[in-house]
């Protein structure tokens, strides 16, 4: 339950930026409300994503190299951990099908959700956590069956899909939320802080 509180906060100070700024995208480039609100979403779940694993920001930058490269050995141990971990992602594979075309197969969801938990487990040098390819495999099979919940879902790609997005969209909301996290998320999300305690 807490780690869901804190998500929470991190995305209501992320929202501060994230809405503004795609309300400006809206008008210049996504030019659509109703992709600009699933975009939202989506960029709000990667703020959850990121704030849930401990993402660096320009406030607490400190690096402390700790790598686990022995799999599934602490997987087992941690069994709870890794559930949470698969869960984490299956947003993730179930959003990037649906929303961009480009995404409509496993070879390109694999790759996108290995790109995506490689980048986190990376920047968690930065945080003084450890880096943990357990995490790579966990985030990656979440990702996986994301993409086979929404290829059931959606009738092999044939409904409930965003038709006229692009791909360079999905470039644009991830290296915003990435920007926003790492730059002023942090500031925002430390008054919400002090105001909840």
């Amino acid at each position: 339950m807490y780690r869901i509180y804190i998500a929470l906060i991190e995305i209501v100070a992320a929202a501060v930026f994230i809405i503004p700024i795609w309300c400006v995208y809206n008008k210049l480039y996504f030019r659509s409300w109703k992709m600009t609100i699933l975009y939202m979403v989506f960029g709000f779940y990667l703020t959850a994503v990121l704030a849930l694993v401990g993402f660096p920001n320009i406030m607490s930058l400190k690096v402390e190299l700790t790598v686990n490269i022995i799999s599934f050995v602490y997987m087992i141990d941690d069994f709870v951990n890794a559930c949470l971990n698969v869960l984490l992602f299956v947003p993730f594979g179930f959003f990037l099908p649906v929303l961009w075309k480009e995404f409509r197969n496993a070879k390109k969801i694999f790759i996108a959700g290995f790109a995506m938990t490689s980048f986190v487990e990376i920047a968690q040098i930065f945080t003084g956590r450890t880096t943990d390819i357990n995490d790579i495999i966990t985030n990656i099979a979440g990702t996986l069956i994301g993409y086979l919940i929404a290829y059931w879902f959606t009738g092999v790609f044939t409904r409930k899909i965003v038709k006229n997005s692009k791909k360079n969209d999905f470039y644009i909301i991830c290296a915003s939320v990435v920007f926003i996290m790492f730059f002023f998320q942090s500031f925002i999300s430390s008054l919400l802080w002090e105001m909840v305690l």
